[in-house]
């Protein structure tokens, strides 16, 4: 059965509802010298003031880094981005709500712009006073013999580059109603999952979270990691709601989203390649610097540490030496965005092995082979894992066969290429971590300045059987549009052996209902962690209708096949799960004594893999797949044009291959438009001037007709995860844009060390 979508827009609005427009700043860098909204009240709408959302708003949000700066939902004292909040209006009509922010009346003081990495490092001008410099942390480690390894080293090849910022199209922007009045606060909003969501909120608002309810609608119009970054929003409408004492509506614009939302930061720096003649790799040295904008908004600066179990990629490397530098500008705050970190880190680690692999005079196919992970060693839990040098745990997979799914396409493209067909070809090979461990950013932090450890990745579902036998599932996470549903209800009637019809997933966030601090959607996590606790729950309700079962027969040995409990001695006599649910349901006094009429579980798993940081070294999330990318470019008519695309990956075992090549096709596409198209544009003085979808770079569909694209599946079952399966969302995103780079060096035959193309 099919039905509508439900969207933050389309829920009923509570009796005397209040939209929200937001006043934003004109200045990415200005002195707030005086907010006048008496006009707006003149003309009968309501309108607050940074000094009147203050006496509600007790606590700044905090950050990762523990640095003494104060981000506020709404701009303190001066701005430091464009569009970044300072006043909001009230009225009973969105429309009007709009037209009034024309009457709210301030005084800025324009300041000079930090308006790049290059000025940021400079430090002429300071984003942020109170901490004397721009950069808002460096952080330098190594593991393994770097020095000795550059110092063997037959050639080292050193490839600096810049990777731009981006930002997410979700079909939906940012939407809120909040409704705040006494000591209880009732939130809808569409989140990408509650995480660290209600921490935030209640220590802005001073609030127990026990006072707190925040809900999703059953869709929220996909995110692609971007929804993370609501809660100033949450905040700020909370805030409006408990001074007008009604409730507040906002739905995001499309500028908006553009302009003040958020978006991946802009990265730059180099990476240093140590290797033999041969073209084995003996070491690497990275130095990264990202721009995270105004504000160090959580999870930042995870970007740069999400990677951090894999810096090594695909390649059995065993020195690698790290620098991370954050750094403030006058840009829109920095937050998740698909793939977070990934497409960053392999643009410039599969850049820099291409470009080793020009000046050592070696395939590029080839040298990756040789370089490849190909022994697992370590035994645990169960299965066997290669351990990365910064603490990473790689599944056992065979790397080789992957890398080898592309060959014959690799080997006609290059045989068209020797006849003289003018295309270009490039690889890129990744391993995409999935099911993040919350932990990963305290490494941003010296071990010694790490407060209490942190490891989360796990997540709660709730499996009950109603008095018809129908099978419900509860997860407190977000419909971004995946399927998780569909794949749940498939996943849940296979273990229990019934038709996938007679399970009902529900999928929505609910901090009424039990929640960890990890739950829902985002980094891959739900085939190998979703769907493990599913399949965990759905076993522990097998055992349950079991041991009904025999009770209810009197029998003392029974089988369960299909739904169906039957006495093994007389199989004629049985009950089907309907019947037994009914009888439970109806009668449970009438059970023997000391068994559970409880036809409900729920489970919480957490991967074994995922432990708090030891030192610098970290498994930075519980899972890793391998993928193998192949890009083929030719320009017509002075523009670049994509002709083929493959990936090549081993993603575990797929659980409904039908989503799998869904989110492999949506990856690839998101990838080549970051690669050849997509750019968030600022001018010298910092201002935006990506201000519609057509200065943003995006592509129409004319830009992929034509396009042929292949997909090799792999399998290798986990044996560690009870799903066996491996995350695939986010690699093609991952992969593409150094690909596609590879490509477009290869058909110019000339160094690509920015995008887009």
């Amino acid at each position: 059965m099919s039905r509508a979508g439900e969207y933050i827009d389309d829920l009923p609005e509570p009796r005397g509802v209040l939209h929200m427009a937001i006043y934003r700043s004109p200045y990415p860098h200005a002195r707030i010298k005086k907010v006048d909204v008496s006009d707006v009240w003149k003309r009968g709408g309501a309108a607050y003031a940074p000094e009147d959302l203050l006496r509600i708003i007790k606590n700044p949000i905090p950050n990762a880094l523990g640095l003494p700066i104060k981000y506020y939902p709404i701009a303190v004292d001066k701005t430091r981005y464009y569009g970044e909040p300072v006043a909001v209006v009230l009225a009973r009509d969105k429309y009007k709500a709009v037209d009034l922010l024309d009457y709210v009346n301030v005084d800025f003081e324009p300041l000079e712009p930090v308006a790049s990495i290059e000025d940021a490092l400079r430090g002429r001008a300071l984003v942020h006073e109170e901490l004397g410099t721009n950069v808002a942390t460096v952080r330098h480690m190594s593991f393994g013999d770097v020095d000795k390894a550059f110092k063997i080293a037959d050639v080292v090849e050193k490839f600096q580059f810049k990777f731009p910022r981006h930002t997410a199209m979700p079909l939906e922007p940012y939407g809120v109603i909040a409704d705040y009045r006494g000591d209880e606060l009732e939130i809808w909003a569409n989140i990408q999952g509650p995480a660290l969501y209600m921490y935030f909120i209640s220590r802005a608002l001073d609030l127990p979270t026990s006072k707190i309810r925040l809900q999703t609608p059953r869709d929220i119009g996909g995110s692609f990691g971007i929804k993370y970054s609501l809660y100033p929003y949450i905040i700020l409408a909370a805030t409006a709601s408990r001074l007008a004492n009604a409730p507040v509506k906002w739905i995001e614009t499309r500028i908006e989203s553009l302009v003040a939302s958020s978006s991946n930061g802009e990265r730059a720096g180099t990476v240093e390649i140590a290797a033999s003649k041969e073209g084995r790799i003996l070491a690497v040295k990275y130095d990264f610097v990202e721009d995270v904008g105004a504000y160090l908004r959580p999870p930042e600066p995870g970007a740069l540490y999400r990677v951090h179990g894999n810096l090594n990629g695909a390649y059995d490397i065993r020195a690698i030496e790290v620098r991370h530098t954050v750094v403030f500008t006058n840009r829109m705050p920095t937050g998740l965005n698909r793939g977070y970190g990934g497409p960053q880190f392999y643009f410039a680690l599969e850049r820099a092995v291409d470009e080793l692999a020009r000046r050592l005079g070696i395939d590029p196919f080839e040298i990756r082979l040789r370089n490849l992970i190909s022994q697992f060693p370590l035994e645990k839990y169960g299965w066997r894992f290669y351990e990365t040098v910064t603490g990473g745990l790689y599944p056992m997979q065979d790397y080789a066969r992957v890398l080898k799914g592309l060959e014959p396409e690799y080997r006609k493209w290059r045989d068209l290429q020797r006849r003289g067909m003018r295309v270009g070809v490039g690889i890129a090979v990744v391993i995409e971590p999935s099911g993040t461990n919350l932990g990963y950013v305290d490494v941003a932090l010296q071990a010694e300045r790490r407060k209490y450890p942190h490891s989360g990745s796990g997540e709660y579902v709730t499996i009950s059987v109603d008095p018809h036998g129908a099978v419900n599932v509860f997860v407190n996470a977000t419909n971004e549009g995946l399927g998780h549903e569909t794949a749940l209800a498939e996943v849940v009637a296979r273990e229990l052996e019934i038709d996938p019809s007679n399970v009902k997933v529900i999928y929505r966030v609910d901090t009424s209902l039990t929640w960890s601090l990890s739950s829902g959607s985002y980094s891959s996590r739900f085939a190998p962690v979703v769907a493990s606790a599913a399949i965990l729950a759905a076993r522990i309700i097998k055992e349950k209708i079991i041991a009904l079962g025999s009770a209810l027969l009197g029998a003392g040995r029974v089988v369960y096949q299909k739904g169906v409990v039957y006495d093994e001695a007389n199989p004629n006599r049985k009950l089907d799960l309907r019947q037994l649910a009914s009888a439970v349901h109806w009668d449970p006094g009438g059970l023997p004594e000391g068994v559970d009429a409880n036809l409900s579980a729920t489970v919480f798993f957490h991967p074994p893999t995922v432990k708090a940081p030891v030192g610098d070294r970290v498994n930075s999330s519980a899972a890793y797949a391998i993928q193998a990318h192949l890009a083929v470019v030719e320009e017509t008519k002075g523009e670049l044009r994509l002709l083929k695309y493959v990936v090549s990956h081993d993603a575990g075992r797929i659980l409904k291959k039908e989503l799998l090549e869904g989110q492999l096709l949506g990856g690839i596409h998101h990838g080549v438009c970051m690669a050849l198209y997509e750019e968030l544009k600022y001018d010298e003085n910092a201002s935006p001037k990506s201000l519609l979808l057509e200065t943003y770079g995006t592509p129409d569909l004319s830009q992929f007709v034509g396009v042929d694209v292949e997909l090799i599946h792999f399998e290798t079952p986990v044996g560690y995860l009870p799903s066996g399966a491996l995350g695939s969302g986010e690699g093609p995103v991952m992969g593409a844009p150094a690909a596609i780079a590879n490509a477009v060096a290869d058909l110019y035959k000339k160094t690509i060390s920015s995008l887009p193309l």
